[in-house]
């Protein structure tokens, strides 16, 4: 069955260090999830709300964008999702400690989902900011069931700069049965050179929020609430969503 290819800037969502207007879950009309934060609504300014509320706050990254695809997720099947990375502007040493950074936010969202992911190597990729796209830089075609992931400098995207500094979403869907199939990540290298263990993984855990399927929580208990800090556990907004968007294998 063929997949649906998401135009991904009309998911696009921003994490950002900072609060500053972006879209929120509901105002988003398609494309891939950024990392710019969203002011929450005026009663949870500070993103704190009841525990109850934490555990019911996450929506599709789809939600209101195309509610053919709300709610669209991952199977959960036994092969595992392979991702690869292009460390293009980082030296070996931080390149090996991004790889762990990201192997570690895979392993988070894997143990809470029921997803498997594995690591299948350092790829040269291209990436077109105009469409918020990666693709392999031998022209070979993008894979299915893969996650594409990249270090973008400033002069490469007029996405990532002030305060946004990574950015993520599914790039195809299956449209019959929802499956998500595959997705992309960037993050901006001059802020992963500097940044220290907590705020990169904060990071990688949001920005692959976003790939399975979840768009900006309200509540700062959250991983995926929109402004990226030093949270590296996932809250149970985060859990209960990534739950509610997988799938079961339909293999």
């Amino acid at each position: 069955m063929r997949a649906t290819a998401i135009t991904a800037m009309s998911l696009l969502l921003a994490a950002s260090l900072t609060a500053a207007p972006a879209a929120t879950a509901a105002t988003v009309t398609g494309g891939p999830s950024a990392g710019t934060s969203a002011p929450a609504p005026a009663n949870t300014a500070s993103g704190s709300v009841s525990a109850a509320a934490t555990a019911q706050d996450y929506a599709s990254i789809f939600t209101g964008a195309d509610a053919n695809l709300n709610g669209s997720g991952w199977s959960a099947c036994p092969a595992p999702i392979e991702w690869t990375v292009d460390t293009q502007g980082l030296t070996s040493a931080q390149a090996d400690t991004q790889i762990a950074h990201l192997t570690w936010a895979f392993g988070q969202w894997s143990q809470v989902s029921g997803l498997t992911f594995t690591f299948a190597g350092i790829e040269p990729l291209t990436y077109d900011d105009t469409a918020f796209a990666l693709s392999p830089a031998d022209g070979s075609p993008a894979q299915l069931h893969h996650i594409y992931l990249d270090f973008v400098s400033t002069g490469q995207s007029t996405r990532l700069s002030g305060s946004t500094v990574g950015l993520g979403s599914p790039t195809q869907v299956m449209a019959s049965s929802k499956e998500i199939v595959a997705g992309d990540a960037v993050f901006r290298t001059d802020h992963v050179k500097r940044a220290h263990t907590k705020e990169l993984r904060s990071l990688y855990l949001h920005e692959l929020g976003h790939v399975l399927g979840l768009a900006h929580a309200s509540a700062s208990a959250n991983v995926m609430f929109p402004i990226v800090k030093a949270k590296v556990s996932l809250g149970s907004g985060d859990v209960n969503g990534v739950r509610a968007m997988t799938k079961p294998c339909a293999a």
